[in-house]
């Protein structure tokens, strides 16, 4: 799925309106119609009150409470106006007032007596906002910043309409901004890029986008860097096995893992590699792996170094088309060595973790060595001690868009919408994935699949967004069976088929 700046929103809703063709007025009706289908799906025996603003997402709101007042939804309605309504929003204004609702208007002449306040506060309202949409460009002072302070106030449940008021469409809100604090937000057609920044969630809850058919023919010819990856892309990805096929035909993957106290990671990373189809994988671990990687992962074979609990040596890479470094690693001078020998011995594409992420930046100068068509897949402070410096999830992305430009690589940002950033400078917002996914483990299990993947033929543009993806997915079927607070990285492993099975049979 694209997603759209909001100038190019803009532009979608005109292009529909000049070639569908369709009215403004009408397409208004369209989008509230659905908004109104998710609403009551939601909060099938409520009443609302709706927050209108002057502009389009307050006519928005404003036919939003004619649809419900025709079904005999009790409802109110007070507009907030500090200036004169637009052309659709008046439209609606007068559509609605000939219902008979009558509508309170908010001015900063005409405020809110505290008593209306702390009638609502004793009422059983849901509250609705349309008071401002996504052509929002400057925080919200004067009579809307006083009125979102007092709806944030109520702690009643608040679904805007769209977007919340205050926040921008395009980027993460910042310290001081006025928000309404959303439960859910019901947006229009497709979500909006600050919809996957952290520190936005409190402030659109739950987000549901609703369909208002927009022109499709837009949608395919215009050009964005910007995605939010679901099953469609998936599918298009996916390649099925031929029914002749052997094991030299889905790769061979050398996964170099472990340490003293941390052979888990390497166990964890083969399992999951050998569950994503890899045709052959050999481990390389310090000597003081081998039976457990030998007792706990017998489809696996073994290859050990010279030293007991770390890496010294490194192995004859010859034979294999992609290299997975970093599960369980320990952080020393040795393993800076290691790395760059690494990088010296082989120009094969490589997933760079945990461990080694964290070796590689004692000295990001590296970064001009890791092969062409790598997978770096960072958390936030594995990311923050690779750059030196602590950054903003936005300067995440734009660093981390510049360095995979730059040496040819992908990122994965790690996170609730882990941001897949591909050497060609687009991002991929996953769309899978649970907070159960939060305990030491998960990242190996990605680097495993991620490895199989890349083994299988699979590009690494093409196996780090199918991966992110499959990783979220069986970790959202492991939290099903388990919860979220009991789920296993293991049990991720353990449906990482779920995947597969539903992926194929389409």
């Amino acid at each position: 799925m694209k997603i759209f700046s909001a100038e190019q929103i803009k532009t979608w809703d005109q292009y529909t309106i000049e070639h569908i063709p369709i009215t403004s007025i009408d397409l208004m009706e369209r989008a509230a119609q659905s908004f109104v289908n998710q609403l009551l799906h939601l909060y099938p025996k409520e009443h609302f009150l709706i927050f209108c603003g002057s502009g389009n997402n307050g006519g928005d709101g404003l036919a939003i409470a004619r649809l419900l007042r025709q079904q005999h939804i009790p409802i109110e309605v007070w507009l907030i106006k500090d200036k004169p309504l637009s052309e659709d929003a008046q439209s609606n204004y007068d559509r609605l007032i000939q219902t008979g609702c009558p509508i309170r208007t908010i001015t900063t002449d005409t405020p809110v007596e505290e008593s209306e306040w702390l009638r609502i506060n004793a009422q059983s309202f849901v509250l609705i906002d349309a008071l401002l949409g996504t052509g929002l460009n400057r925080n919200i002072e004067g009579l809307h910043a006083e009125v979102i302070h007092r709806i944030n106030a109520t702690q009643k449940k608040i679904i805007s309409v769209d977007i919340p008021s205050g926040l921008f469409a395009d980027h993460p809100s910042k310290e001081g901004q006025v928000i309404i604090r959303a439960t859910e937000t019901i947006t229009f057609q497709l979500p909006k890029r600050s919809f996957f920044y952290t520190n936005n969630h409190r402030y659109l809850g739950s987000w549901y986008s609703v369909d208002i058919d927009l022109s499709k023919a837009y949608d395919n010819q215009t050009a964005t860097d910007i995605y939010f990856t679901q099953w469609e892309q998936i599918y298009n990805i996916y390649k099925p096995r031929s029914p002749f096929a052997h094991k030299g035909n889905f790769g061979k993957a050398l996964l170099i893992a472990g340490s003293y106290g941390m052979m888990g990671a390497a166990v964890m990373a083969a399992k999951a590699c050998l569950r994503s189809g890899v045709g052959l994988l050999k481990v390389y671990t310090p000597s003081c792996g081998l039976e457990i990687l030998q007792t706990t992962v017998p489809e696996a074979m073994v290859l050990t170094d010279p030293l007991e609990k770390e890496f010294s040596v490194v192995p004859d890479t010859d034979a294999y088309q992609t290299i997975g470094l970093g599960p369980g690693w320990q952080e020393s001078d040795g393993a800076l060595k290691f790395l760059k020998d690494i990088f010296d011995a082989s120009n094969v594409p490589m997933i760079i973790d945990a461990g080694a992420l964290n070796v590689l930046s004692k000295d990001s100068s590296l970064l001009k060595n890791v092969p062409k068509g790598s997978i770096l897949t960072p958390h936030k402070k594995e990311f923050d001690r690779l750059a030196g410096e602590e950054l903003s999830q936005e300067q995440q992305e734009e660093k981390a868009i510049t360095w995979a430009k730059q040496y040819g690589i992908q990122f994965i940002l790690k996170g609730k919408y882990s941001a897949v950033i591909l050497s060609d400078g687009t991002i991929h917002y996953n769309s899978t994935g649970n907070a159960g996914m939060a305990k030491g483990g998960s990242g190996d299990c990605l680097t495993g699949i991620l490895l199989a993947l890349l083994a299988q033929g699979y590009t690494s543009q093409q196996a780090a967004i199918m991966g992110t993806f499959l990783h979220g997915y069986a970790g959202d079927q492991a939290a099903t069976i388990h919860s979220q607070e009991a789920m296993l990285p293991s049990d991720l492993i353990e449906n990482i088929g779920t995947f597969f099975k539903k992926v194929s049979s389409c």
